[in-house]
């Protein structure tokens, strides 16, 4: 015979504080030749919680619960030998102001000292004692047997089973459970690879971007026009100015280009050193035009 017992605590703490005890600080003993099942307990919000029990020998146990201000609730099921469809369950009461209320099927002869029939409810006879002081045991004799809950006629029980019928009726056509994918896995490879393919090409485009240095102090946007010489600004010397694409011709083009104007070569000095500074002319070309300019002038100097 399986045999339940539950018990309402109530928790009225002022000011409210839980109730916790690492050792046990709720106490239960259960009657010779009883095995323990399960033992289960649920605050105020209800949904229970099953607990380890603490084993105190003797039939004796307790469980570590925070009762919180307010109503919890504790359930244990143990089971016990029922030979001869009759036995006697001791109960023994620990904690004062207790009221006792017996539950069973209306098949079970239920009697015990100071148990008062209660009528039936939901299909069940219902026993009841009030004032059980506390370390009173109370036994209670049960006879008779109870029919399987299928044969009563239960119309929640046939629904349930109705429900487990249909359920395994799907299984068995092979309906199962299928772990639908997040929203971003079809995307994210997709889009790793998009990020890689802008950071690889922003890497190429500052590793191919000139740097240029200008010596003296002279800021960049400002040295040709800083470091120009105020007769370059005439319409003569900006019409004889040197395209970037004439920087390597040769000098018989330096020669046409520049003629016998100083401020022309001057201006093309002063681009061809800028261009040694940004580094985009190499130092074999740099020394061969300069040595080239460096000749103009010479040449220039003596008339």
């Amino acid at each position: 015979m399986i045999v339940g017992e539950e018990y309402e605590i109530e928790n009225k703490s002022q000011p409210p504080q839980a109730y916790f005890r690492t050792e046990g600080n709720f106490d239960f003993s259960l009657p010779e030749k009883a095995k323990l099942q399960q033992v289960a307990a649920s605050g105020p919000t209800g949904m229970p919680v099953v607990q380890a029990p603490i084993d105190k020998k003797n039939n004796q146990y307790s469980i570590a619960y925070a009762f919180r201000p307010g109503e919890s609730r504790v359930r244990y099921s143990y089971e016990i030998p029922y030979a001869g469809n009759a036995a006697t369950v001791k109960i023994s009461t620990i904690y004062p102001g207790g009221r006792l209320i017996v539950v069973a099927p209306p098949t079970i002869q239920v009697s015990g000292q100071g148990l008062a029939a209660g009528g039936q409810e939901q299909g069940m006879s219902l026993y009841g004692r009030d004032d059980v002081p506390a370390g009173t045991v109370v036994a209670v004799n049960l006879s008779g047997t109870a029919p399987p809950p299928d044969a009563g006629g239960g119309g929640a029980d046939q629904n349930q089973q109705g429900r487990d019928a249909q359920q395994g009726g799907g299984e068995a056509a092979g309906v199962g459970i299928q772990q639908v994918p997040g929203r971003l896995d079809v995307l994210k490879w997709p889009v790793i690879i998009g990020f890689a393919s802008i950071f690889a090409l922003g890497a190429i485009l500052l590793a191919r971007k000139p740097v240029v240095a200008v010596t003296g102090g002279v800021p960049l946007g400002e040295s040709a026009v800083a470091a120009k010489p105020e007769k370059a600004q005439s319409s003569t010397a900006s019409a004889s100015r040197p395209s970037p694409a004439s920087d390597t011709t040769s000098l018989a083009d330096v020669d046409a280009i520049i003629g016998t104007s100083l401020d022309a070569l001057k201006e093309h000095l002063f681009r061809l050193e800028l261009r040694h500074q940004a580094g985009t002319i190499s130092e074999e070309e740099y020394a061969q035009e300069r040595a080239r300019a460096e000749k103009v002038l010479r040449d220039l100097v003596r008339g």
